[in-house]
């Protein structure tokens, strides 16, 4: 369980506070230069802890503007959702770190980047052929459905895109940004409106996989909106 507190830091399998630090030492305190990408609640870099070389992506949460104070929101809602998780297409959580001033997650580091970059590449998108990008979207259908079926509570992820779907050296797709996630109760008048809302994201995510490129507005209304019942 996480406790809603102002200071607190968690590292599975690590020193904690010896991480920390080395994770404000290694990226030079969040320089620009190891950022690898930014999204609506953080900035993730690519930091390489010594002495055993290993890389992890960190999600520095953005700070509120205006008091300089971080929004533990989203912060919180990612370290609920995937505490617990453990499957194989859902990122691994290693660690937090959160504190007044300022949060951080760490995660594996995969090292394809996102699946909405590598479309985006007419070069590099050429490396996923037919299986690879059948096996992109079985594997995201695998995670959605351990979330939705075998999670207690279920959980959605309420925001899949090319964005949140990274790939690993071996183009095995990951979902990842939790910070939108809901853990819903078994007997919500909800869930079955919201699943299909978030299932007809996974079938946008589809056939932006199939066809290299996002359908656009037009073909995706005239789409139906599936049950979550169909993942």
């Amino acid at each position: 369980m996480v406790e809603e507190s102002n200071d607190f830091f968690s590292i599975s399998n690590f020193d904690g506070r010896a991480v920390h630090d080395e994770i404000l030492k290694v990226t030079n305190d969040f320089d620009e230069a190891y950022c690898i990408g930014t999204g609506g609640y953080g900035s993730v870099y690519k930091a390489e802890l010594q002495p055993n070389n290993i890389t992890v992506a960190v999600k520095k949460i953005h700070s509120s503007s205006s008091e300089r104070l971080v929004d533990h929101t989203g912060f919180l809602n990612e370290v609920r959702a995937l505490t617990n998780i453990r499957h194989r297409n859902i990122v691994k959580l290693f660690g937090y770190c959160s504190h007044v001033r300022h949060s951080f997650l760490i995660y594996e580091y995969l090292e394809k980047g996102s699946l909405k970059s590598i479309l985006a590449s007419d070069v590099i998108s050429k490396e996923l052929d037919w299986l690879k990008r059948v096996n992109i979207v079985r594997a995201v259908a695998n995670g959605l459905a351990y979330m939705h079926h075998d999670c207690s509570p279920p959980i959605t992820h309420t925001d899949i895109s090319g964005a949140n779907i990274l790939l690993d050296s071996d183009y095995e797709a990951h979902i990842s940004d939790f910070g939108t996630a809901k853990l819903l109760k078994l007997d919500s008048s909800n869930w079955t409106a919201v699943a299909g809302t978030y299932s007809a994201s996974f079938g946008v995510v589809a056939l932006e996989v199939i066809m290299g490129k996002h359908p656009g507005g037009d073909l995706i209304t005239s789409l139906p909106t599936l049950s979550a019942d169909y993942l």
